[in-house]
């Protein structure tokens, strides 16, 4: 929609969100899988949200330019010159001024504020935008957004993991910078990780509170787990016993891949026609199969053989059930992995197997399951049977059932499923999906349902216009 149809979503933001009695929808929550079975809790935005969200901050990226001190770097998640700066840029440089940092100075504190995002106040974000500069009409338009698409929660009501909050997120945290209570000789942040550096290790502590102190003010704490303070250079952060000559090498090949790729986001995939590099080598390759040999694998292993083994694919099949099963934080990477595995039938027969084998599945995993089969899995003859278990399984969420009746297939049943959803009468993901699933439809069938369906709000409306008007 935001490709072809901007113009209008643009034009509705201003007539039916921004007008005097209009406003923006509530945002459904979802959750993101992190590395083994943890959570990430956090909205996945309507179209008309995120067109907004990208707006707002395009319009205003003037002000997220940095005015800091040499001293005080804040890495990544700004636009420059038009374009946002490269997550992967912003990561390699924040570790190479800490490695800088830590050869000049011999004392160093750092500290993760813990569920950053989570835990932000309203409030607090509509009187940083204002201090920040944001003419009056901004500052009211981005608390009416923050407030009605977070159901009027006060805390919370920032969505994570898109671009443009997170150039809010890590500019909102600029007050560390800005605050000549911190007195150490350099600081270097990337979003909530911050290191400070100083030879004094008495200013390292006093700096250290003040920061837990600034940003308890604005109900926010650090994350004991990932945050200290070392007094002697290296006593932190050595090289694992379990990181060999291989493994750092092979590291480093990812690293060398991922900058090829051109990433733009930490969590990206590269495309699957890209050429990652060199080939691996037999001793490389027996090293990569060694790692998902152990019964108990490490989450990091299984990551470095998916990215690096696509090329050899095959060599994997007999472990993929098992990756699957094992790492649902790795199910987007898996999605990436298979699309490189010749043999589809295998790749289907596993998922379905998983899929029917009554283990607990995160909505995470069913969405880029349901990717994985619109991707190359739609002419494996198990297609019919993977879409209905995706839709009807038992951990199967509103979101997860969007994707599946977004896919433009009109076999395995998926228009009788689209009807039931646009005749439904609601107005939510699983039918703004079954409307743009409907785009293969015979035209004046689809255009008749979508004339119901357009009817429910205005929501519907937009999206049922934009099919009947672009296909």
């Amino acid at each position: 929609m935001v490709e072809k149809y901007s113009e209008e979503i643009l034009a509705f933001i201003q007539t039916e969100c921004l007008s005097h009695d209009g406003g923006f929808q509530s945002q459904h929550r979802v959750f993101a899988t992190k590395r083994g079975w943890f959570l990430r809790p956090t909205v996945k935005l309507d179209p008309v949200a995120e067109l907004f969200l990208y707006d707002f901050v395009y319009r205003n990226r003037s002000l997220f330019k940095s005015s800091l001190p040499a001293t005080r770097k804040v890495l990544g998640y700004r636009i420059v010159g038009g374009a946002p700066i490269p997550i992967l840029q912003s990561y390699q440089d924040y570790k190479k001024a800490i490695a800088k940092n830590r050869e000049s100075y011999s004392c160093h504190a750092f500290f993760d504020v813990a569920s950053y995002f989570n835990r932000i106040y309203h409030h607090d974000l509509v009187a940083w935008w204002e201090n920040l500069g944001g003419v009056p009409d901004d500052v009211a338009i981005l608390g009416k957004f923050l407030r009605e698409s977070a159901s009027g929660r006060t805390v919370d009501c920032l969505p994570q993991g898109i671009y443009p909050a997170k150039m809010i997120g890590a500019a909102f945290l600029n007050f560390l910078e800005n605050s000549n209570r911190i007195r150490c000789a350099e600081s270097v942040r990337l979003m909530d990780d911050m290191w400070l550096f100083d030879d004094d290790p008495a200013i390292l502590i006093s700096d250290f509170l003040t920061a837990q102190s600034l940003l308890s003010d604005r109900g926010l704490s650090i994350n004991e787990q990932k945050s200290g303070i070392v007094e002697t250079a290296g006593q932190q952060f050595e090289l694992p016993l379990n990181l060999d000559e291989m493994k750092i090498r092979l590291l480093q090949r990812r690293r060398e891949q991922l900058i090829q790729s051109g990433y733009s986001d930490s969590e990206s995939e590269a495309s699957d026609d890209n050429d990652l590099g060199e080939e691996l080598s037999a001793e490389e390759h027996e090293y990569l199969l060694s790692l998902l040999k152990p019964d108990n694998v490490p989450e990091e292993d299984a990551e470095l053989v998916l990215a690096l083994m696509q090329d050899h694919s095959s060599d994997i099949l007999e472990y993929l059930p098992t990756l699957i099963c094992d790492f649902p934080g790795l199910a987007k990477r898996m999605y990436h992995f298979c699309a490189k595995v010749l043999d589809k039938n295998e790749v289907a027969a596993v998922v379905l197997k998983y899929l029917n084998g009554g283990t607990q599945i995160t909505e995470y995993q069913l969405f880029w399951l349901g990717m994985m089969v619109e991707g190359y899995l739609l002419k494996t003859p198990k297609a019919g049977t993977l879409l209905v278990s995706l839709y009807e399984h038992d951990d199967a969420t509103d979101i997860s059932r969007a994707k599946i009746l977004e896919i433009p297939e009109n076999a395995f049943g998926l228009p009788d499923l689209r009807h039931e959803q646009l005749r439904s009468g609601h107005s939510d993901w699983p039918a703004w999906a079954a409307a743009i699933g409907s785009r293969t439809h015979p035209k004046g069938q689809r255009n008749h349902l979508l004339r119901y369906f357009r009817k429910s709000s205005k929501m519907n409306r937009l999206i049922g216009e934009f099919v009947e008007n672009v296909f």
